[in-house]
């Protein structure tokens, strides 16, 4: 029985493999299964920014928001080892041609990694959010924007609740343009999306 001629992109897909796999073992041996914040980022498109998070709208007028704030280690580890892990199932198991197997392995690697970085939230980061704060600890704090927060859409806020620095979706309570690095007082919850306002104009509004 002769073995199949591995190639190039089978060695590559291997790489990938052995490299997801090294990488999981890293995050669980040090505990660095921590949110990754990406560097920030604004780009000027004819007056429209894309700002350091991502945010996605799902249907019309009242709909729901979808947001991605960070990419976890997790989700890193599982896109990599799935590519490589799929790569090969697709050309050694199944046969296909280098074009077939790496759509294949794009594909079924995004699914995964999002899948994977939605599991590892609403099972280990957001019970212990939960738990850990009341919207009576939140409401009427000051809070940072760290990233612009659209009069239509949602950006970041950071604040310190607890002795501790925590970060949060958030949404302008008066569908007001807040820009980066400007103050604002957390006014409401909606689900997992802080209402803000300006810090200046809560004060000009009480007065």
């Amino acid at each position: 029985m002769s073995l199949p001629d591995f190639g190039l992109l089978n060695c590559f897909y291997l790489f990938l493999l052995m490299l997801g796999v090294f990488y999981a073992l890293f995050l669980l041996i040090t505990g660095g299964l921590h949110s990754i914040h990406m560097p920030s980022l604004d780009i000027d498109l004819g007056g429209g920014h894309i700002p350091d998070t991502a945010h996605v709208d799902i249907g019309g007028g009242a709909g729901h928001d979808v947001s991605i704030v960070s990419l976890s280690p997790i989700s890193i580890a599982a896109f990599v080892t799935s590519f490589g892990g799929i790569g090969l199932i697709a050309t050694l198991g199944m046969g296909w041609n280098s074009m077939a197997s790496v759509i294949a392995a794009v594909i079924g690697s995004i699914v995964v990694a999002i899948l994977s970085h939605f599991a590892f939230f609403y099972l280990f980061i957001a019970p212990q959010a939960s738990s850990a704060l009341k919207s009576s600890d939140i409401i009427g704090r000051a809070a940072q924007v760290t990233a612009p927060i659209p009069g239509n859409s949602v950006g970041e806020i950071a604040y310190v609740s607890m002795g501790e620095r925590h970060t949060a979706t958030a949404r302008s309570s008066n569908g007001q343009n807040i820009a980066r690095g400007a103050t604002v007082i957390i006014e409401g919850i909606t689900g997992t999306v802080m209402n803000v306002r300006l810090e200046s104009e809560r004060q000009e509004k009480e007065g």
